[in-house]
């Protein structure tokens, strides 16, 4: 069984954080579209029946399977194997900033998704992104930049295309935006590094992010936000 102390700190808190926002889901139907090293794909196999679809070959090296589920290696178009009404959750974490027609994608995972179910979207939030320029990285021509509008760059994944989140549901009009959380609204703001990777310490911190991920004036400056939708007809 692998641990997640295995994750750098900051991907740990994120993860956790990310997971006690779902709350407890079982014996659902979930698709991980752009799954990664599979982290959140084997967390939800435990108690749900899982896909995960992943473009990287890199990614697949190593990936997490402490629990049983379908990888699949390709892009969107893998998606055409499955029935319309398929899925009752669809995950798409760091995803959409990556790819230039968001609107393709979205509308593809509308298809799959069964009437009334939840995707999951986990993005990059502009003004928290400007936080970390100006005050963590002291990039202050970078924020400006993010301020006028313009893009970032990611070391893994190349250009970060910012969204707002109100897009979603202009993009694909049947999924209903249904809740907004925060997510590291404090993490990289907090300098004292050493204390970082302590148990102890994460979980006091993720305590305080759970608190404030539903209060505006905090989610407005938090690094990602966690959207909600539901599939209408």
């Amino acid at each position: 069984m692998r641990e997640l102390t295995e994750l750098p700190a900051w991907e740990r808190l994120l993860k956790r954080i990310v997971w006690a926002q779902f709350g407890d889901i079982r014996g659902k139907n979930i698709l991980d579209f752009g799954s990664g090293e599979g982290v959140t794909a084997s967390h939800f196999a435990e108690n749900n029946n899982v896909v995960a679809i992943e473009p990287s070959e890199d990614m697949l090296i190593n990936r997490w399977e402490d629990f049983e589920y379908r990888q699949i290696q390709g892009d969107v178009t893998k998606l055409s194997a499955f029935e319309d009404n398929t899925f009752d959750m669809i995950i798409c974490h760091n995803v959409l900033e990556y790819i230039e027609d968001k609107k393709s994608i979205l509308d593809e995972l509308y298809r799959v998704l069964k009437p009334q179910g939840v995707l999951s979207i986990v993005k990059h939030n502009r003004a928290g992104r400007v936080m970390q320029m100006a005050v963590l990285l002291d990039e202050l021509e970078k924020a400006n930049d993010l301020l006028d509008g313009k893009n970032s760059t990611a070391s893994k994944f190349g250009a970060i295309r910012y969204y707002e989140d109100e897009m979603i549901s202009k993009w694909t009009p049947g999924l209903k935006h249904k809740d907004c959380f925060g997510i590291r609204t404090f993490w990289d703001l907090q300098q004292n590094q050493e204390k970082h990777n302590s148990e102890e310490w994460q979980s006091r911190m993720m305590q305080l992010e759970m608190r404030v991920s539903q209060m505006d004036e905090f989610r407005q400056i938090a690094f990602f936000h966690h959207l909600f939708f539901i599939k209408e007809v």
